[in-house]
């Protein structure tokens, strides 16, 4: 039986005589954390309100992204500095957040609240994404990430993602989910990927990328009509939860502030040994991020001895 405290939203359509089912989004699921893997696994999308965990990691966000520019507002930046020089501003910034301490202990915060068990959770560290606005800066350190799922990155099935904005988004410059292609594949180039070519080249080069990004990320290889789109306005410190298998990207920032947001995956070990997870539809990449994972109670990596047994 799942929780009580949600609200789910189920939109269907009739194919050839069947019932198949399109879009299921789960508002403020109060399940288990088994529960919610399952849902998850299943294509569910989970939207969850700003709480006091989520509240303290963005707030955590502001403070730091506030104390690296100053006395310019961050969210109009652009319009009083040269690319170069937000670039400078920029790399250090999300480095700071990705790599501090606070900001790890706060995500277990976070997990801990979901009733995760820490000792069978690992966390890849979080990302300070940051999107400017116009067309600003699409490349390196504000890369604007093309349609794609995480496994054509090297993401394992049993990753599932989380996503919340530092300061209040709306449809303009939120992240775009395809929802309808849990279950079609889309044609791409993962299989060009390789995760240890991409952290040993690609991922060190992004602040040198600057008006184009030449760095060889997976790209889906067909056009995805704008109606499979699906965006949530949202305000700082709302949470978005889906896996990594579903296919997203980042949106054209077509409102008039840079959007600010941050990122982290997660894996059940237990999920990685009993081979529990989400569907593989159309990845061929090599390679695999597990390497990058925290234990959730201790920080401490993931046993490279393991890995073979679990990908």
């Amino acid at each position: 039986m799942l929780g009580a405290s949600y609200r789910a939203a189920l939109i269907t359509a009739r194919n050839a005589g069947r019932e198949r089912k399109l879009i299921r989004t789960i508002f403020n699921f109060g399940g288990s954390d088994d529960e919610r893997r399952r849902l998850l696994f299943d294509g569910a999308l989970l939207f969850s309100s700003a709480t006091p965990a989520t509240t303290a990691l963005t707030q955590h966000a502001q403070e730091l992204v506030q104390e690296a520019f100053g006395d310019i507002d961050p969210l109009h930046a652009q319009e009083q500095l040269e690319v170069e020089c937000f670039i400078e501003l920029v790399g250090p910034l999300k480095t700071r957040f990705t790599n501090g301490d606070t900001t790890k202990q706060l995500v277990r915060d976070y997990m801990v609240s979901l009733g995760m068990n820490l000792k069978d959770t690992y966390f890849d560290v979080p990302r300070l994404r940051i999107v400017p606005h116009s067309g600003y800066l699409t490349a390196g350190v504000s890369y604007a990430y093309k349609a794609h799922r995480d496994q054509w990155y090297g993401g394992p099935w049993q990753q599932l993602n989380y996503w919340m904005p530092v300061w209040p988004v709306t449809t303009e410059n939120a992240m775009v989910m395809y929802p309808l292609r849990w279950d079609r594949p889309c044609e791409n180039s993962s299989g060009d990927f390789d995760y240890d070519e991409w952290t040993n080249v690609h991922r060190p080069a992004a602040t040198k990328q600057v008006t184009t990004d030449t760095r060889k990320h997976p790209l889906p290889l067909e056009e995805l009509p704008t109606s499979e789109e699906l965006r949530f306005a949202a305000e700082s410190g709302d949470v978005l939860i889906f896996a990594g298998a579903q296919l997203h990207a980042t949106a054209p920032n077509l409102s008039d502030s840079t959007r600010f947001s941050i990122d982290f995956r997660t894996v059940s070990l237990d999920d990685l040994e009993q081979g529990r997870g989400a569907p593989n539809i159309d990845s061929a990449a090599k390679g695999t991020t597990l390497i990058d994972y925290l234990r959730a109670d201790d920080f401490k990596p993931l046993e490279r001895d393991r890995l073979p047994a679990l990908r």
